[in-house]
């Protein structure tokens, strides 16, 4: 399997799982809805990382330079883009917030790893 399909089920999950989750978690319970949504991302975090415990990985992509500190912040610019959405609009449904949030980190990430690479090449 490449490192990019790898990738790309790995981010597919932690997505899928933290916007399921943050639906059943805003509409079930009466918990503040960052709470929730600290809930949901850390069951998307912990389902991918077991994933990515089981999926097969390249011998020479398995340590990458500078890409753990690029998935750090891009989760709290996650979380702050979410927090900044809700108490702007709490009018507005939380799964277009988490859309926006993710459409941010997504770019973030893009970036970083573009300037990774082309820091080492």
């Amino acid at each position: 399997m490449t490192s990019r399909t790898r990738f790309a089920i790995l981010l597919a999950l932690l997505i899928f799982v933290d916007a399921l989750l943050l639906q059943v978690l805003t509409t079930e319970t009466e918990a503040v809805t960052l709470i929730d949504r600290l809930l949901s991302l850390s069951a998307g975090l912990v389902a991918a990382l077991a994933l990515h415990r089981v999926l097969p990985a390249a011998s020479d992509h398995r340590r990458q330079p500078g890409f753990w500190p690029l998935v750090a912040i891009g989760l709290v610019l996650n979380y702050g883009i979410f927090a900044t959405l809700a108490s702007r609009a709490p009018h507005v449904q939380p799964l277009v917030h988490l859309g926006f949030c993710w459409a941010g980190t997504l770019l973030f990430g893009g970036f970083g790893l573009y300037r990774i690479r082309r820091w080492r090449n």
